[in-house]
């Protein structure tokens, strides 16, 4: 199995969000070298879970626009909204390309998830 290096994990596109406002509810990491942005955790009961994501889903467009350019806090932006709100994420997942999505849901409190190396399957 191969292992990509991580920038730190996006977050719960939660952190540092006032009330009201809503969340995909799924960690993200960045590949460093290809900035390709991923799905590490999709929380059981949360509405990435919910939506059908799974860890190791790459995420290549928010709502049609190309996330592989967009800096982490524009990322983060086009994920957050209204609670109830939806996005529409397109997904790939092995080979195969999805159209995912999401209501946004209310922000949950999660552990810290620290960036390192770990294998993703193909």
């Amino acid at each position: 199995m191969a292992s990509r290096s991580w920038s730190a994990a996006l977050l719960l596109m939660a952190a540092g969000c006032s009330p009201g406002v809503g969340s995909i509810g799924a960690v993200l990491a960045r590949d460093n070298a290809s900035q390709a942005l991923y799905v590490r955790d999709a929380p059981r009961g949360l509405a990435a879970e919910r939506s059908g994501l799974i860890p190791g889903d790459e995420i290549v467009m928010i709502d049609g626009v190309y996330v592989r350019a967009l800096p982490s806090a524009q990322v983060r932006d086009r994920l957050r909204g209204a609670v109830g709100s939806a996005v529409e994420l397109t997904v790939v997942r092995g080979g195969e390309v999805r159209r995912v999505r999401i209501v946004r849901g209310e922000l949950q409190a999660h552990e810290e998830i620290k960036p390192g190396e770990e294998p993703i399957p193909p």
